[in-house]
């Protein structure tokens, strides 16, 4: 049995053996930090991602709010909102942290002075979701210059 071990067969046939139960170790802690992580992570849920403001005149200044939930057991965190054009705003109202359940708001303005047409806006919204770390709010309208 010693000179078994020995030989080259037998060093090859434990190293395969090495390695697969290696493997199958890192393979088990991987999947339960998984687990583990997130089942204590946020969840950012949207009532809706899209609104259309329809037919506008031009000059006044649009709003809308678009409503959200933590829906995760993680305190969700709004890292940032960026819109995609100097003409929309996009604030929190200062709030940035909601907890497990707890309901939010991001309020976004539209400025229709001196546009005509089709117009579509993106917002964006940073958060610690790990599924959707970004999420794309759109709105949209169409402005009817003579209609002032």
């Amino acid at each position: 049995m010693s000179n078994f071990i020995q030989t080259k067969t037998a060093k090859t046939v434990y190293f395969v053996f090495g390695i697969l139960a290696i493997s199958a170790v890192m393979f088990f802690l991987m999947n339960n930090s998984k687990i583990a992580a997130s089942a204590g992570t946020s969840k950012i849920v949207f009532e809706t991602e899209v609104h259309d403001f329809g037919k506008v005149a031009q000059g006044p200044q649009l709003e809308y709010t678009f409503k959200f939930s933590n829906k995760g057991k993680g305190t969700l965190l709004v890292e940032k909102v960026q819109t995609s054009c100097g003409c929309t705003g996009a604030t929190t109202g200062g709030k940035t942290e909601y907890s497990k359940g707890e309901n939010g708001e991001i309020k976004v303005t539209f400025n229709t002075q001196g546009r005509q047409g089709r117009q579509e806006k993106q917002i964006m919204v940073f958060t610690n979701d790990p599924e959707h770390p970004q999420v794309a709010l759109r709105i949209s309208c169409d402005i009817d210059a003579s209609a002032q």
